[in-house]
């Protein structure tokens, strides 16, 4: 029995347990990998299963299965066809990547291009799926939550929109205006509230986000409500004003609605107004009606150029009120304003 206690009390004795301890817990987590590692292949390739394409008979698909190109050529390749437009192509060549590759990382890139391909082809639900998928498996990956948002957003899933924004805020996103502008959009679309209740709260929510001032203005000018357009940046609204009955907005002290209700109306119009409305004003004073103006939308973040107004560009999908531009047009067929 004493020999027993003075063996436990060698320090030898006490090494070989140590590292007998370190040897167990490696061995198993070294299998525990391996295990997670096949069922995670396993869930992916059963994944895939439900994203398979028509396309397996073409013959550019057969090729790329029965050779073994790199996962590197697969991606520029794939990239190649989604430039052109070739979004099923595209799909195909990330469904056979999705196959093949093993590493992390490769796997993580595959799946959020798989997914942004399908949202480009405008299979919104598809893509949600994928980035869905993406998201068990990596929780982190930003820019799948950020477009995520977007699908949501136009599926009018607004809570749905709500839940993911408050994801990319627990990893010090910022949000704040995206969710206002969400809020805005859900209370536009709840049946259960008056037109005046939805007044109210859009109201709240344009004083923080100057996104649902022009939310605002466009829900009052729909309804008939009594609306006043100082509450808003006019710079955002320049086309709606165009667009408005003057008694809208004759009332309002700021120099560009007056610049625009002079264009419209050919009275006095103030300094330093925009170039077009001040040769319109001019043109408008001479009974010239053969010229009107136009607008064009920049996104201030990519700079793309569109003809009608968006809230989130359609080109990086940042959301941000557009930069609106007035063009002197001619004026095709003539408008009629009510004075």
């Amino acid at each position: 029995m004493d020999t027993l206690f003075l063996e436990y009390r060698d320090p030898i004795f006490g090494v070989i347990i140590f590292f007998a301890i370190v040897f167990i817990i490696a061995f198993l987590n070294y299998w525990w990998g391996v295990f997670k590692s096949k069922e995670e292949r396993y869930n992916i390739e059963q994944f895939i299963k439900r994203f398979e394409v028509m396309a397996d008979a073409n013959e550019y698909k057969k090729l790329l299965d029965e050779f073994s190109i790199s996962s590197e050529s697969l991606g520029l390749l794939a990239h190649s066809y989604s430039k052109s437009g070739e979004y099923e192509k595209t799909i195909g060549i990330y469904l056979i990547a999705l196959k093949r590759v093993k590493n992390k990382e490769e796997k993580q890139y595959f799946l959020f291009e798989l997914g942004k391909t399908y949202f480009k082809a405008g299979f919104l639900r598809r893509s949600a799926d994928i980035f869905m998928e993406l998201l068990r498996l990596y929780p982190r990956h930003k820019e799948a939550l950020k477009l995520l948002t977007v699908i949501y957003e136009q599926l009018k899933e607004y809570q749905k929109t709500l839940e993911v924004l408050d994801s990319l805020e627990e990893l010090e996103v910022e949000v704040e205006s995206e969710k206002n502008f969400v809020k805005a959009l859900q209370i536009l679309n709840d049946n259960l509230k008056t037109n005046q209740k939805k007044y109210e709260i859009l109201l709240e929510l344009a004083k923080k986000e100057p996104l649902v001032g022009r939310i605002l203005f466009e829900f009052a000018r729909k309804e008939i409500l009594d609306f006043d357009v100082d509450l808003v940046d006019a710079n955002s609204v320049l086309d709606l004003l165009w667009e408005s009955d003057v008694r809208l907005i004759k009332n309002s002290s700021q120099l560009l609605v007056k610049a625009i209700l002079a264009a419209k109306k050919g009275g006095e119009a103030p300094q330093n107004i925009p170039f077009e409305l001040e040769v319109l004003t001019m043109l408008k004073k001479q009974n010239y009606t053969k010229a009107t103006i136009g607008f064009e939308y920049t996104c201030t973040c990519c700079k793309g150029t569109f003809p009608v107004h968006f809230y989130r560009c359609p080109s990086c999908y940042t959301l941000k009120n557009p930069y609106i531009s007035i063009l002197l047009i001619k004026n095709e067929h003539e408008k009629y304003y009510a004075f």
